[in-house]
């Protein structure tokens, strides 16, 4: 390969370099986070399902009717 060919494809070669680079890099990166000390998110309260139960425990009440002086017959 002669210096003439890099000079013509050179775009071609970068991007070949740049996914070589990346066949490597990603893997590693994959499998130092996979690695590390602890777990990677905390478990903490699911917002979503509070803020459902949330609402259906702050309903409007229904309408009860008062209590009538004379009762129906």
């Amino acid at each position: 390969m002669s210096w003439a060919f890099f000079r013509r494809e050179w775009g071609a070669v970068t991007f070949v370099l740049t996914v070589v680079v990346g066949m490597i890099v990603v893997p590693l990166a994959l499998y130092l986070a996979g690695v590390g000390p602890g777990p990677a998110s905390v478990n903490g309260p699911n917002t979503a399902s509070s803020a459902r139960e949330t609402n259906a425990r702050v309903a409007t009440p229904a309408h009860t009717p008062s209590p009538s002086a004379s009762p129906s017959k």
